[in-house]
């Protein structure tokens, strides 16, 4: 074989090497199309003033609560998904009180406590650039439910058989409940670790459609959030 033959013979094996370890080295962190996402999260809520019908104020204290999420990437860009939020959250209000029924608040009484908060949120989020780092935009709707645990009625007292302790007695109370629809979005960046795993931080604003709140109550704050693709 002339030195004209080798010479092709080794840039052909080059191209061949080179087109067979194309599809593997085109695979990396930023390729999110067609893959699924599991995301669980903390996100650190800022304080709030809420206000309602009659006068009645809360001030919402800062807290933090979880997310758990499952999403789908359509392509590299396009991902929608949904996420279960939930947390307790410390709070303290000024309750408009009429002594004499008169339909005007003439006092008010002061009270602390927390209320329990689970949302179920699903959102459309688009990625501004396809490699493993990429600022994000989501838009997010949902419901959210409130359980304020301020007694809604007298106590109560139910009996049953426990499989394991038997005869068994307790106390117990209802509480009010409020829900509504929420929705909101977020701004963020995501970074692609590896093909499998990636991290988000986004800033997102919620607004929750109370039926005896004055406006829209909204609440704002931070989120960190740890996602797996399969």
């Amino acid at each position: 074989m002339n030195t004209s033959s080798k010479t092709y013979w080794r840039y052909g094996l080059a191209c061949a090497a080179a087109l067979a370890v194309a599809p593997v080295a085109s695979a990396g962190p930023g390729d999110r199309e067609g893959s699924w996402e599991t995301r669980v999260g903390v996100i650190f809520n800022n304080s709030a003033n809420w206000d309602f019908s009659g006068g009645t104020t809360a001030d919402v204290k800062s807290d933090s609560s979880l997310l758990l999420g499952l999403s789908y990437h359509y392509s590299d860009n396009l991902e929608f998904g949904g996420n279960v939020n939930f947390g307790s959250t410390g709070y303290s209000a000024d309750i408009a009180t009429d002594a004499n029924n008169d339909g005007m608040a003439d006092g008010s009484v002061g009270v602390r406590g927390d209320f329990d908060a689970t949302s179920l949120m699903f959102d459309a989020t688009w990625n501004f650039m396809d490699g493993p780092f990429s600022p994000f935009l989501s838009a997010t709707a949902g419901w959210a439910w409130i359980d304020t645990n301020i007694a809604d009625g007298p106590p109560q007292t139910g009996c049953w058989w426990d499989p394991w302790w038997g005869y068994v007695c307790a106390n117990f109370q209802d509480t009010k409940s409020i829900d509504g629809l929420n929705y909101g979005f977020d701004i963020g960046a995501r970074y692609d670790i590896s093909e499998s795993f990636d991290v988000k931080a986004s800033y997102g604003m919620r607004w929750i459609d109370l039926s005896h709140a004055s406006g829209t109550p909204d609440i704002d704050g931070f989120s960190l959030t740890f996602g797996w693709k399969f």
